[in-house]
């Protein structure tokens, strides 16, 4: 009884603050079945995943109220692009009897790695974008149509930490990685020696911003303080945001993924979460199927929140975040999709403008996964991928239940490691 008192008093203290974008204090909450206490724990439990499913709808919701003549609100609480519905290529003929019927093809992208092309339309003036969307399934009963989606980043800077500068790593030049994110800032001292590739796909402008810069120094960041798998490693990195309050579309991170098939990247980390759509769900199996591996962060928004994309996809490995404990952060979507656990609050990541920010989210739980499996498998390849994500989830130190669970899926990663790096660098 007595656990049990000190237990409520630890999670009503919590739960009384208002929930911010992510819980200050990472708390594992056990199953207490009975009882009027266990009742009321359940009843603060589910309000706080209930608070912290707002946080992301907030920032879509503020994004849909600054432009309401781009964006409008979507099924299930999505933020959509208005008017505009995505498409893989019909054949001639279906395309001509869609523009017959009042769309017009507003942008059309070749994804030469997967040889298909991918359309965005822009619907009839008469019709509202659920109509529009309707009326091409009703045309194409057998084509790929979906919204054109937006997609939002999953982890959030927390507190400055101080400048530090970066100490020699052994070069990985040899690998490569693909990042899908915002711009990075490459001018930051983490990325000195380093090569890597940009290019933007929300408009002409490639735009460094604290995400990608922080999940890029987790990844290739030639400092020993920041713990990353292959420090110096060479990086691909698409910008689908480019600075526009209006990015992370799901047809520019189509062009991405497109992008990096045509490179042949092995790995590619997407750290980003949204909803399920048709035309990502197919260009993401063809990307599976042809040995590129997809890891995702499966987002920030509670345990009881429905699976989040493209993580909650078949065949793309699921990262959650744990603490320095290796208890998961409570803030961190479960499931089945659930793959494997790596630490999701690091002391120090990359600033754009050159400092160091500590960051929290299973944003930058992923990267240590990525950059494991980028060090197994160069190019594309089912097999050698399968065998790759196969060990990988073998090396995992069981957590929760035994064997695979909802929570760490195979279990944790990486914590003896991320620990020495921080530990060294204070």
């Amino acid at each position: 009884m007595r656990s049990i008192l000190i237990l409520a008093s630890l999670i009503i203290t919590l739960l009384a603050e208002p929930a911010p974008a992510q819980l200050p204090v990472p708390l594992d909450v056990p199953d207490i079945s009975t009882g009027r206490l266990g009742d009321q724990l359940r009843d603060r439990v589910q309000q706080t995943d209930r608070s912290l499913r707002r946080v992301r709808r907030d920032t879509l919701d503020q994004l849909l109220r600054a432009n309401p003549r781009r964006l409008e609100r979507g099924p299930g609480r999505t933020v959509i692009l208005r008017s505009q519905i995505t498409a893989v290529a019909p054949s001639t003929e279906v395309l001509t009897q869609i523009l017959a019927a009042g769309f017009s093809l507003l942008s059309q992208r070749e994804l030469s790695g997967l040889g298909v092309n991918m359309l965005v339309l822009n619907a009839p003036p008469a019709l509202s974008t659920r109509r529009a969307l309707d009326l091409v399934r009703r045309l194409d009963p057998g084509g790929v149509y979906d919204f054109n989606h937006l997609y939002s980043q999953s982890g959030t800077g927390l507190a400055a930490a101080a400048t530090t500068d970066p100490a020699p790593s052994s070069a990985a030049g040899q690998y490569r990685i693909g990042l899908i994110d915002t711009g990075i800032d490459t001018h930051h001292p983490d990325f000195a020696g380093g090569e890597i590739l940009t290019r933007a796909f929300e408009g002409q402008t490639y735009s460094p911003a604290p995400h990608g810069t922080e999940i890029a120094s987790l990844l290739v960041g030639r400092s020993d303080r920041l713990g990353a798998v292959l420090p110096g490693a060479t990086l691909l990195s698409a910008d689908i945001y480019g600075g526009d309050p209006t990015g992370g579309s799901v047809s520019t991170l189509l062009a991405a993924l497109g992008w990096m098939a045509e490179e042949h990247v092995a790995v590619i980390n997407i750290s980003l979460v949204g909803p399920d759509n048709r035309v990502l769900a197919r260009i993401v199996a063809m990307m599976v199927a042809r040995g590129h591996i997809l890891v995702a962060a499966v987002g920030n928004d509670g345990p009881a929140a429905n699976p989040l994309y493209p993580a909650a996809y078949p065949g793309v490995v699921g990262v959650t975040g744990v603490d320095a404990r290796g208890r998961v952060l409570p803030e961190a979507c479960r499931g089945d999709h659930v793959d494997i656990a790596a630490p999701g609050i690091r002391r120090y990541a990359a600033e754009p403008g050159g400092g160091d920010v500590a960051v929290r989210g299973t944003s930058f739980a992923a990267p240590y996964v990525t950059g494991l499996l980028a060090a197994q498998i160069s190019r594309p390849d089912p097999q050698a991928a399968a065998r790759a994500i196969e060990a990988l989830l073998a090396s995992a130190e069981d957590r929760g239940r035994r064997g695979r669970d909802r929570t760490y899926g195979a279990g944790t990663i990486g914590l003896a490691q991320i620990s020495a790096a921080e530990t060294a660098s204070r």
